[in-house]
This record gives structure tokens, C-alpha cells and sequence, in this order.
């Protein structure tokens, strides 16, 4: 019965001694993990060696220390993970404020671009606003020179039949005063030989007028001297 206490107790110790060693153990592994650098305390395994001998005597005991071995193994794993996944975390947080500062310039580059967009929008609505009222200037113009090449050939129309007929009217005119200019050649040609006529009369005449004064004369002069007294 002694025996059986004293085996208990050493158990106990070891337990200590085992809890006390992982917990020093993992206190500096953690220590280490933060950079800053503490010397591990050295035990006395020679008990603990001795106690574990004694352990296995005990199964239920044995069991208990192995679970709670295998239960601080998985503890120092997950621990281990879950470090690493603090890492991927952190990094993936570093990777999460990049993405968010590119989405950030992202985000500004297409608001600069979208306000580039509705300022070219505005500009292109100015032009085909520009457009469509030059194409209805072009609409208006184009029915009003259309209207205007309308009247003007209905004028040229009127001014063309105008023409042939004052060219006709002078045609015929020129023709009447062709003739009527041989009529007047004609009748000056007559009228020449007539005056010429005229004049071979007239000189005629006035010769036969000289002759006969020259006869009255000579015959005034004869009456004169036959009239006359006798001289004494």
C-alpha cells in the first residue's frame, strides 16, 4: 500500500515536472516567435526520467500523460497553423490594402475618365447639335436655292422667248429697212436724174433768158440810135 502511494506521487511529480518543462518550453518558443531572445532554463531530467520509468508501471496514468502529450502536440500545431495563418492573414490584409489603394486609383482613374467621357458626350452633342442645325440651314438653303434655280430658269425662260422674238421682230425689221432703204435709193437715184433734169432745164433756161435780154438789149440799143434827133 506504501508502495502504491509512493509510485502515485513520483507520478504526480513527473506530471509537474513534464507540464512544467512544455509550459517553459512553449512560454519560450513563443518568447523567440516575438524576436525577443531569453535563455531556456535548464531542468533536471534525471527525476523526470526516473518518474517515467515508474509511469508505466501505472497504464491509467500512462494513458493520461501520452493524451495529454498528443492533446499539447496538436496545441503547439494548431498553434504553429494558426501563426501561419495569422502570416497568410496579415499578408493577405497587406494584399487586401493594395488591392484597395489600386481599386482606390481604380476607382479615381475611371471617375477621370468618366468625366471625360461626359465632357467629350457634351462636346459631341454641341457638334451634332451644330450639325443637324447646319444641315437644317443646308435643308432651307438648299429648298430656297432650289425655289430661287426655279424662278431664275422660269425668268431665263421668259427673257430666251423675249429674245427670239425681239430677234425676230428685228430680223423682220432689218428686212423692212433694207427694203425700204432700196425704196430710197431708188427714189434718190430717181430724184438725182430728176434734179439732174432739172438743172440741164434751168441752165437752159437761163441761157434762153440771156439771149433774150441780149436781144432786147441789142434791140433797145438800135431803137436808141433810130430815135434819135439829128444832130446839128
Amino acid at each position: 500500500m506504501a508502495d502504491n502511494t509512493n509510485s502515485t506521487t513520483k507520478t504526480r511529480g513527473w506530471f509537474k515536472n513534464v507540464l512544467s518543462a512544455r509550459t517553459e518550453s512553449e512560454s519560450n518558443h513563443m518568447i523567440m516567435q516575438e524576436n525577443v531572445e531569453i535563455e531556456p532554463v535548464e531542468t533536471s531530467n534525471d527525476s523526470s526520467k526516473l518518474d517515467y520509468e515508474l509511469l508505466k508501471q501505472d497504464k491509467t496514468a500512462f494513458d493520461l500523460v501520452v493524451a495529454v502529450e498528443n492533446l499539447l502536440n496538436d496545441r503547439q500545431l494548431f498553434q504553429f497553423k494558426s501563426k501561419d495563418t495569422e502570416d497568410q492573414l496579415f499578408n493577405a490584409n497587406e494584399s487586401i490594402n493594395r488591392l484597395k489603394i489600386e481599386l482606390s486609383k481604380r476607382d479615381h482613374l475611371i471617375l477621370e475618365k468618366e468625366n471625360e467621357f461626359s465632357h467629350l458626350e457634351d462636346k459631341l452633342t454641341s457638334k451634332q447639335m451644330s450639325y443637324d442645325q447646319l444641315l437644317e440651314d443646308y435643308k432651307d438653303f438648299q429648298s430656297s436655292s432650289n425655289s430661287g434655280i426655279e424662278n431664275l430658269k422660269y425668268q431665263l425662260e421668259k427673257e430666251r422667248n423675249k429674245y427670239v422674238q425681239l430677234s425676230e421682230e428685228f430680223t423682220k425689221h432689218q428686212y423692212d429697212s433694207m427694203q425700204k432703204t432700196q425704196e430710197l435709193e431708188e427714189k434718190l437715184r430717181d430724184s438725182e436724174a430728176e434734179n439732174l433734169n432739172i438743172s440741164s432745164q434751168h441752165q437752159k433756161i437761163l441761157e434762153e433768158k440771156a439771149q433774150l435780154l441780149q436781144s432786147v438789149t441789142d434791140f433797145t440799143t438800135r431803137m436808141s440810135f433810130s430815135f434819135a434827133p439829128p444832130t446839128e
